[in-house]
């Protein structure tokens, strides 16, 4: 299953910021591929518990504190197919803008949405 998200990235060209506003493909993985990607990448976090609880119980947090970004982005990043480092992945999204904030978490919330509903629907 694909999901396109924004980007967005700024730049300093001739002493002035620029943005530069696209759009990555990604593959959403629900296969144990995901759970092992979670094992390898974060492991202090799969000590404690699995890809989907991890997801669930973050997906369940309404805040929008810098520390609930980024576990949003830990989760979505381990979801997805990709050989792109978390660094990287990170890189993609402007968090300084809040019109594209609102425009990715919305996008962001239709993919969990998918990933959770699909895993019930497995059980």
């Amino acid at each position: 299953m694909k999901i396109k998200l924004p980007t967005q990235t700024k730049t300093i060209i001739e002493n002035r910021m620029v943005k530069k506003e696209g759009e990555e493909e990604f593959d959403i993985d629900m296969s144990l591929a995901s759970q092992i990607r979670f094992e390898s990448k974060f492991p202090d976090l799969a000590t404690r518990e699995d890809l989907f609880g991890f997801t669930k119980r973050i997906c369940e947090i309404e805040e929008l504190s810098a520390g609930v970004i980024i576990s949003k982005m830990k989760m979505l990043y381990c979801w997805f197919d990709t050989d792109m480092t978390f660094i990287n992945f990170l890189k993609l999204f402007d968090l300084s803008d809040e019109e594209y904030i609102k425009k990715l978490s919305l996008i962001i919330g239709e993919a969990f949405d998918l990933v959770l509903n699909s895993s019930a629907e497995k059980n």
